[in-house]
């Protein structure tokens, strides 16, 4: 996910993801009455639990690996052990 070019930090990309993040969560917990009354219905609307679980990760994941590279945190290499 996180690709850097020119042996540049993607700064840019983690500020955008960190935001959306933030955003996401800031939605949900100002909207929970409405979101519990939804999700609450099953049926049809479980999919809407499952897609906005699925949102959250993509989302959260995507701020998490940019940081990560950010930070210069990298996974090891099998070379490495």
């Amino acid at each position: 996910m996180a690709e850097k070019t020119n042996g540049k930090k993607p700064f840019v990309q983690a500020i955008i993801w960190g935001v959306l993040s933030l955003l996401a969560y800031v939605l949900l917990f100002t909207n929970q009455d409405l979101v519990t009354q939804y999700f609450s219905q099953g049926g049809v609307f479980a999919i809407a639990i499952l897609l906005t679980a699925m949102l959250f990760s993509f989302v959260h994941g995507a701020f998490a690996s940019y940081l990560l590279d950010v930070v210069g945190i990298q996974p090891l290499k099998k070379t490495d052990l």
